[in-house]
């Protein structure tokens, strides 16, 4: 039986299940991203940068299908641009939230 801590495994999952995508043109939709990304298979999310626009993230339901998305899409023409398309490193909601935490306490302690 295995002792694998299961918080740890479902951290590691989420990371590897997201890419980033760059190079989009500033009028991209998200159903058009996921026209284009859910041949890949299943998506769990996407976000759409608005300010800056340009960029997105989607997340997908299984690590495969990021991997997939990747190796099949990273250079391709989405949107009428040619895409860069990579793995994150760390899960996008999980750094937001400690970039969150971190500038509030910058504003605290400008304040102070």
């Amino acid at each position: 039986m295995s002792t694998t801590n299961p918080s740890r495994k479902r951290k590691r999952n989420c990371e590897n299940r997201q890419v980033y995508v760059g190079n989009l043109p500033f009028d991209a939709t998200e159903q058009e991203l996921h026209d284009v990304f859910s041949v890949m298979g299943p998506i769990k999310n996407i976000w759409l940068a608005k300010r800056p626009p340009g960029f997105a993230f989607v997340t997908f339901k299984r690590t495969v299908h990021a991997y997939d998305a990747v190796k099949y899409l990273n250079g391709k023409k989405i949107c009428n641009l040619e895409a860069k398309v990579e793995m994150c490193e760390v899960d996008f909601q999980e750094d937001l939230k400690r970039r969150t935490e971190e500038n509030k306490k910058k504003l605290i302690n400008q304040v102070n």
